[in-house]
């Protein structure tokens, strides 16, 4: 790229060097000295006259031609190394938004997708039994737990104090053997409760909670998965609403047989507990009240306090809700597993390569059953509808260049015809190549729609950087640079007056005029010198002691 922006240098000042050749061969009439004179001549001079027209200027760079939206494709979400599974387009061919393109095993990253879908269903489980208030039949049944441990502590302190009063061994066995009877009785009666109707619709009540449930988390897998169809979203609404009303029957239909089981319950526990206690009387009768005996009674006693506190603990968790923590915990919970199946499905997903944009295949970069992994490149498309050229300007010429510029491009590959285009943008930043800071320049194209233009191909773009209408010009050549700024010299009033140096602001130029802003008037003269050597070749050298950059092109001024 830099020889080439040499050559285009060199090539310019050649273009610069024969119009001012011609200027002054047109104007070779007002020449101060003949041709033999200039041989013998150490400067020779032109008076010239400050004139008004148009000027343009412009900047020719060398790009490369683009697409706008051209991709480099890679199998990005893949983990670890594989092969290629398909391939299915090769260079040249013509895609279409969502095509697939190729693809890699999927198993793996469907089975991860379905661990990940049960570790979301958990979590939503454990979050739901936490934000549930408990039923009546769970609280009561709570109560019912704290009375029989209250009742089996009562017990234990009882039975502890009557480790020394020993009954008669007759009487209690007789006692027991009532209390037997007694309990067998109470248990009769329990197994006919569960035989009542309220037993029945509790049954049926909870087959049916059991099955809408799991349809429920079915439905709420398949819309959490974005697998679910509208009836299925709609049947989601009619499953909860169901599962509301079968859930406040059963709760009524269990709050009754609990009732009824309380009942029975404390007759059974009443009974088990004149069994327990007519046993442990006659073992302790006939134990004689032993050292082993009263270690066992404290224990009981001990164990019975332990399970007491944990039935008031279960109570108090139930009467005053879930813990908030806990609830914030597995909200957490939910949350982390559902971007887990994000994640899964996104995996699961990039396992096929599928065109982002309508294009074409620029090039293919592997084959089928080759290993890759998520680095490596596949294929590259581009949508060659749009293009545009990319330009590589120097930190010497950018400032020149302004979004919005007017572009003239040409193609080698298409010679004798020329585009046009704009400048799109001016990046703020650049790229240091060989000690030179670099800024790629972004120009639209237009007008080449009928062209087999490829990606790559070489582009002249000649950038308009400036006009001017009606502007004061004098050759570039009377024009000098001091260190204050530019200046032109005025000819004396007499033959032998020495010239005048006049400073000037000067605007643009196109190699051959230079516009001037300020110091003249339409009409002036100002002073050519060339030196000696300059006029054997048409009185032609440096830019008058020093010219505006080269690197400006255009014909002479409009009149």
């Amino acid at each position: 790229m830099k020889f080439i922006r040499r050559l285009i240098s060199l090539i310019i000042a050649l273009a610069v060097i024969a119009a001012a050749g011609i200027w002054l061969y047109q104007n070779r009439q007002l020449l101060n000295v003949t041709a033999e004179d200039a041989a013998t001549t150490a400067t020779l001079s032109q008076i010239v006259t400050v004139q008004q027209g148009d000027l343009s200027a412009s900047l020719t760079v060398v790009g490369e031609l683009t697409a706008v939206q051209q991709e480099d494709l890679a199998f990005d979400r893949m983990s670890g190394a594989d092969n290629l599974l398909s391939l299915d387009v090769a260079a040249g061919n013509v895609v279409v938004t969502g095509q697939v393109l190729a693809t890699i095993d999927s198993t793996s990253y469907a089975q991860a997708l379905d661990r990940a879908n049960n570790s979301l269903q958990e979590a939503i489980e454990a979050l739901d039994d936490l934000s549930v208030a408990a039923t009546a039949l769970e609280l009561a049944q709570a109560r019912m737990d704290v009375a029989g441990a209250e009742l089996s502590l009562k017990q234990a302190l009882a039975d502890l104090a009557d480790l020394d009063e020993p009954a008669d061994v007759t009487d209690l066995q007789y006692a027991l053997a009532n209390a037997q009877d007694s309990l067998k009785l109470t248990q009769l009666q329990a197994q006919l409760l569960d035989l009542d109707s309220l037993a029945r619709s509790e049954r049926d009540l909870t087959y049916a909670i059991d099955w809408n449930q799991r349809r429920y988390w079915e439905l709420k897998a398949l819309i959490s998965a974005h697998q679910a169809n509208l009836e299925q979203t709609e049947e989601l609404t009619t499953v909860e609403e169901t599962l509301s009303e079968l859930q406040a029957d059963l709760a009524r239909v269990q709050g009754q047989r609990a009732l009824e089981a309380q009942k029975t319950d404390a007759s059974i526990s009443s009974a088990q507990a004149a069994v327990n206690d007519a046993y442990e009387a006659l073992t302790d009768a006939q134990a004689d009240n032993d050292a082993l005996t009263a270690a066992e009674a404290e224990v009981a006693v001990q164990k019975a306090a332990v399970d007491a506190q944990a039935s008031w603990d279960a109570l108090a968790e139930l009467e005053t809700g879930a813990d908030p923590v806990k609830v914030t915990a597995a909200q957490a919970d939910v949350v982390q597993a559902q971007q887990a199946v994000d994640d899964a499905q996104a995996d699961l997903d990039a396992t096929r390569l599928v065109a982002p944009f309508d294009g074409t295949i620029l090039d293919t970069y592997v084959s089928k059953g080759s290993r890759i992994s998520s680095s490596s490149t596949v294929l590259t498309i581009a949508n060659l509808d749009e293009l545009r050229v990319v330009a590589s300007i120097d930190e010497t010429a950018i400032r020149q260049v302004q979004a919005g510029q007017s572009v003239q491009i040409s193609f080698d590959a298409y010679s004798g015809q020329t585009f046009t285009g704009k400048v799109l943008s001016v990046p703020m930043q650049g790229t240091l190549s060989s000690g030179v800071m670099i800024y790629e320049v972004p120009m639209s194209l237009e007008g080449a729609s009928g062209l087999s233009l490829l990606v790559g191909m070489t582009a002249n773009a000649d950038i308009a950087t400036g006009e001017a209408t009606d502007a004061l010009l004098v050759p570039c050549m009377a024009v000098q640079t001091t260190s204050s700024g530019y200046q032109v010299l005025v000819p004396g009033a007499g033959e032998d007056a020495t010239p005048t140096p006049v400073t000037v602001d000067v605007g643009i130029s196109n190699g051959t005029y230079t516009q001037i802003l300020s110091g003249l008037s339409l009409g002036d003269e100002v002073l050519v010198e060339f030196s000696e050597s300059t006029s054997s070749s048409f009185g032609f050298g440096a830019f008058g002691g020093g010219a505006p950059p080269a690197g400006f092109e255009g014909g002479p001024p409009s009149r």
